[in-house]
């Protein structure tokens, strides 16, 4: 009897956990099948809602587009932005959408910025969050008409720019040309010829110069001009496109180089620019006065048939020419009246380096030394004028040229 009861125990307990173990087997299975419901419910609502962030986004990005087309009218912009958005849209979407708005923007530059929100309906609002999930976003379209314009440079060609960009430059040239027969010290207008051709290498002050590594102020002119085409040329992409042309000053103003819209071969020709061979004087008036002569109207609207008009003079300000005319600072009536005929006037003014101890600075120039500057600013138009006291400041000037030329311009992104 004894072993039977104990036996019957033993069977009790067998039986009683077996019955927990079927428990906690049926729990955990039930937790895990809820996890799993909830994971494959979010990963469908996840992708419900990425489907729809895509539906709207395209429905919004042809609205911008259809708004900005060239047959919507500017009145007609936000009307039509809106249709074409709701016609992207199946009637669900459409009765979901919550808010949408447009800001246009018209004239030379067109664009339609559209903002939008939906509130998406959820599969299963019980398991995972609210009833609705918020979807948002923005399209914007922007499409700018191309800005013509042309910028003609008239560079100073005169013997005043054969002087070295700096003093160190000027103080070699001094060294350099101590044993010279004919200009011996020379630091004025050194790119005339010279009878000490040192081996025959020299046949010129200039040559002597660039031999030496000493940059003259019309090196730094051609170098600067062409970091200004280059720098606009960086602006093609954006809408810009413009024509070059160059005109020397010196004795007279001379047409060197036809309008030109292939960017390489004007900057080519201005790296080949020289100065006026010989003794030239230094008549900026008179050029200036030339040169306006030539011109038309240059109140373009910036249109292919009427481009916008620059006019960008790079000198050292600085006019002589002995007894011929008076010697002093730039005129201003020559460029009050190329202003007065629609032209944009950009001035820069590179550094005229004090020779203190040279008879024709000291004669001619060191009088009036004090004028150049304020003459240069009365002669370009408001916000382009430039000036710069050695090289690094020329480029920066040009460069600041350029930035001045695009905002003028409302270049688009």
């Amino acid at each position: 009897m004894r072993a039977f009861e104990q036996n019957w125990r033993k069977l009790v307990k067998l039986s009683a956990l077996l019955r927990s173990e079927r428990g906690t087997l049926a729990l955990t299975f039930a937790l895990s099948a809820t996890a799993l419901l909830l994971m494959g419910v979010g990963s469908m609502q996840l992708a419900m809602i990425s489907s729809g962030k895509s539906k709207y986004q395209s429905a919004a990005d042809t609205a911008a587009l259809a708004a900005i087309a060239p047959t919507t009218d500017n009145n007609k912009m936000k009307e039509v932005a809106e249709k074409t958005f709701m016609a992207n849209l199946n009637a669900s979407e459409r009765a979901a959408v919550v808010s949408f708005s447009v800001t246009t923007e018209t004239g030379r530059v067109r664009s339609a910025l559209i903002s939008y929100t939906a509130n998406q309906a959820t599969m299963a609002p019980g398991l995972v969050g609210g009833s609705y999930t918020p979807i948002s976003g923005t399209a914007r379209a922007r499409k700018a008409d191309y800005r013509y314009v042309d910028i003609d440079l008239w560079l100073d060609g005169s013997g005043s720019m054969g002087v070295a960009a700096d003093e160190a430059g000027r103080d070699k040239l001094r060294l350099l040309s101590k044993d010279d027969p004919d200009h011996k010290n020379c630091a004025f207008a050194c790119h005339i010829p010279t009878h000490l051709k040192e081996s025959n290498l020299y046949s010129t002050s200039e040559q002597r110069a660039h031999a030496n590594g000493v940059k003259l102020r019309h090196d730094i002119m051609k170098e600067s001009v062409q970091i200004l085409i280059d720098e606009l040329h960086d602006a093609y992409p954006r809408g810009l496109r413009a024509r070059y042309g160059v005109a020397r000053m010196a004795a007279d103003w001379e047409r060197q180089l036809a309008f030109t819209s292939d960017m390489d071969t004007a900057r080519d020709f201005v790296g080949t620019f020289q100065l006026k061979p010989g003794w030239s004087s230094s008549r900026l008036t008179p050029a200036l006065q030339t040169g306006g002569g030539t011109l038309s109207s240059g109140a373009g609207d910036g249109s292919q048939a009427k481009p916008e008009k620059f006019i960008i003079i790079v000198t050292d300000g600085m006019q002589f020419d002995w007894t011929a005319i008076s010697p002093g600072p730039i005129g201003s009536t020559a460029c009050q009246t190329l202003k007065e005929k629609g032209y944009r006037v950009g001035v820069v003014q590179l550094k005229y380096v004090r020779l203190d101890g040279d008879g024709a600075f000291e004669y001619w120039v060191k009088p009036y030394y004090d004028q150049i500057t304020p003459a240069l600013q009365a002669c370009a138009s408001a916000g382009y004028y430039f000036h710069a006291d050695n090289p690094d400041e020329v480029r920066t000037a040009f460069r600041q040229l350029a930035k001045t030329l695009e905002e003028s311009l409302r270049l688009t992104e």
